[in-house]
């Protein structure tokens, strides 16, 4: 009788996990992809300005918790070099 239970949830473990890789691939709206080969350089390099739809954040700096699919994150270092990209 264990045997079954255990097969049934490892086959729901390995298609919630091909579901979730589904999700997050996509799950860029705001098109965070292209600019994750830039993490390590400068984000001056990139030429973009903070607005509606982007967010550049420096450590410690507050941000709104709202989830916006559309709105690129870039977060920097204290010396302005890319650290991270997501959408939010």
């Amino acid at each position: 009788m264990m045997k079954p239970v255990a097969l049934i949830a490892g086959l729901c473990s390995a298609l919630a996990a091909c579901s979730e890789a589904e999700t997050k691939a996509e799950d860029d709206t705001c098109g965070a992809t292209v600019y994750q080969t830039r993490i390590g350089q400068p984000v001056e390099e990139l030429g973009l300005t903070a607005g509606d739809k982007l967010r550049i954040l420096g450590p410690g700096q507050p941000m709104t918790m709202d989830f916006r699919p559309d709105r690129l994150n870039i977060e920097t270092d204290s010396t302005g070099q890319i650290m991270r990209v997501f959408c939010s």
